[in-house]
């Protein structure tokens, strides 16, 4: 990830003092010993962003954003780390010599690539504009699309002619072999030979989140196969990591993303005045592409073509969503349209008032299972009931639960109680082996939902505060530290962001590195809200546990995540007791057992190290 030596960075974040950069963007007040203003990332009327210089750290108390200074420019500036570092490089007047960039030859390559495929993007809308584009363009005013829009996304034109880049490129001294691995030459058969990838097709160019020119999509004029088609793998090139039109999104739109599968969608959307869409380039979608959109949006709309094909894709995507914990919705065109179509016959106050009635997940789910059943016949409603427990067993909050529980009795007349026991009876089923495999995933992922699941306030504050104890003993005693993250596992955690803090700790161990509080932030710098919360715990206050008091703690843990499973089974045993379900009681209590005697074991070894 660094394009810079370790010697340099640590130069840049010497002399970019951070009240000085952050006074740039907001007006900070002194409060004692640290600065605060009104947060530059949320709306909001009294102050909760707090920069401190002696920690060089800012927190907002309100959203929760933090981080160094690096963080800050990151987030304001919209930059990737090197991006941050050379931007503060060129702000305090550091010179960047090219001997104290760490380039590598990955890094170079990355270079060369994106100027030729910036090369190439000129070429192809040149010609766009040329005679021998005309049935380009032609095509594209069949497609509603005005030359406006054309320039807007810098559409091009590859003429037919099977090696006119190759010669436009060599020309400029580009040799052969760089061109082809930037995808846009293939070697011929003859040794030395070489021809275009793309020949008589339009040209949508492919842009990342930072305005580079990564890859291609072609379309063919009239008849011909594929009629899409993609760059291939580049070293700046993964379909899988991309989304078409990323960058003319902004995070200041807080309406949501509109999801297609398209590029012609997207054009057209924001043609018609709708400038949040993105297009999965022709993949199902990823988990890399997920948490990109998570980057700028909280919702996403999901409006892929409704064919078979469409209906798969939008089921896949609802679970890469959800994983990264986005509100869906999901836009059912009427006559199975996709928008560009719909866009084109109705216009876009008809596209508007469908985004507005757009399902969510769950809606959309039920909706799916009914359509295949005829609810008259009781073989089809029962089946229909047996998914609509799966669907509704996802739902973690009770009162959204029995909404749906009410709706679906209201709907199809299906008796509360069957849902009710039906739902209590598949939730137990659902519990994995416990032990120390227990997957965190069965865990809350924050403070709120962690208290409701336990009626013990003390058992969850206690939790809580010795995760923090043990994060800030790993890095206030790094020499200590490192000898007992051997002993820990992420599976400690019980919240997320202690997962994850303490994951990027054992991973600076692993590779024997010091555990500082700079490199677990650069460690961390693709998680904004992990960050964030590090930030938060490095300004909560002075740690007062002695180094000495570390194993302790290290025990403490284990304990308290003991004592959390234990619990949750316990409540599941009376669950299966009271419905009846007794095979899955006595599973469920020999579970509790194998706890009981790794905590017990536990207690001795805390007795022999004197107990705490």
């Amino acid at each position: 990830m660094a394009f810079f030596s370790e010697n340099f960075i640590k130069e840049v974040q010497s002399k970019a003092d951070i009240v000085d950069i952050v006074s740039e963007y907001v007006s900070l007040r002194r409060r004692g010993e640290n600065y605060v203003a009104l947060c530059p990332f949320h709306s909001e009327k009294t102050p909760s962003f707090t920069v401190s210089p002696q920690k060089q750290l800012f927190y907002c108390f309100g959203c929760g954003t933090g981080g160094n200074v690096f963080n800050f420019i990151m987030k304001k500036e919209n930059l990737s780390f090197p991006e941050a570092v050379r931007f503060l490089a060129e702000k305090i007047g550091l010179e960047i010599r090219e001997n104290e960039e760490n380039l590598s030859d990955s890094f170079k390559l990355k270079r060369e690539i994106y100027n030729i495929n910036k090369i190439a993007a000129e070429f192809f809308h040149d010609n766009l504009s040329r005679k021998e584009g005309e049935r380009a363009r032609e095509y594209l005013k069949f497609r509603g699309i005005s030359l406006k829009t054309a320039e807007e996304f810098f559409l091009g034109y590859a003429p037919p002619s099977w090696d006119s880049l190759f010669n436009y490129l060599t020309k400029k001294d580009i040799s052969p072999e760089l061109i082809v691995k930037s995808g846009l030459i293939i070697p011929g058969r003859q040794k030395g030979s070489y021809y275009d990838r793309f020949r008589d097709r339009i040209i949508f160019p492919i842009k990342d989140v930072y305005g580079h020119f990564v890859g291609f999509g072609g379309r063919v004029i009239g008849q011909g196969e594929p009629k899409y088609l993609n760059s291939p793998d580049t070293p700046v090139f993964a379909k899988g990591t991309l989304l078409y039109g990323i960058d003319k999104i902004t995070r200041e739109d807080e309406k949501g993303i509109i999801l297609v599968e398209g590029y012609m969608d997207v054009i057209s959307l924001f043609q018609s005045g709708i400038n949040r869409a993105v297009a999965s380039l022709g993949t199902s979608l990823t988990e890399a592409q997920a948490k990109l959109l998570r980057r700028y949006t909280e919702e996403v709309v999901i409006a892929y073509d409704m064919d078979t094909a469409g209906r798969n894709a939008t089921l896949r995507g609802l679970e890469i969503l959800k994983e990264e914990g986005l509100n869906i919705r999901i836009l059912t065109l009427p006559e199975g349209k996709d928008p560009d179509e719909f866009l084109q016959k109705y216009g876009k106050e008809a596209f508007e008032n469908q985004l507005h009635n757009a399902k969510n997940f769950i809606e959309y789910l039920l909706d799916q299972q009914r359509e295949k059943l005829d609810l008259n016949k009781s073989v089809d409603k029962l089946k229909f009931i047996k998914k609509a427990v799966q669907i509704l067993s996802q739902i973690e909050d009770e009162i959204e639960r029995n909404f749906y529980i009410d709706r679906l009795y209201r709907q199809y007349e299906i008796p509360k109680n069957t849902l009710l026991k039906a739902l209590h009876k598949k939730r137990i089923e659902d519990i994995p082996e416990i032990g120390f495999k227990y997957k965190n995933s069965q865990f809350r992922n924050n403070n709120k939902e962690l208290r409701e699941q336990s009626p013990n306030k003390a058992l969850v504050n206690g939790i809580f505060r010795t995760e923090r104890e043990v994060l800030k003993a790993l890095i206030n005693y790094p020499e200590s530290g490192k000898k007992a993250a051997y002993k820990l596992s992420p599976i400690y955690f019980l919240y997320k962001n202690h997962k994850k803090i303490f994951s990027a700790i054992l991973e600076l161990v692993k590779k024997g590195e010091v555990i500082t509080e700079d490199k677990v932030l650069l460690a961390l710098s693709k998680d904004e809200v992990a960050a964030s919360d590090f930030t938060k715990l490095l300004m909560e206050g002075e740690f007062i546990k002695k180094e000495e008091h570390i194993e302790e703690l290290v025990l403490k843990i284990k304990q308290n995540y003991l004592k959390f499973v234990m619990k949750q089974i316990k409540e599941k045993i009376k669950k299966a007791e009271t419905i009846g379900e007794y095979n899955t009681a006595i599973n469920l209590l020999n579970y509790y057992q194998k706890l009981r005697k790794e905590m017990e074991l536990l207690k001795e070894e805390s007795a022999e190290k004197g107990g705490m």
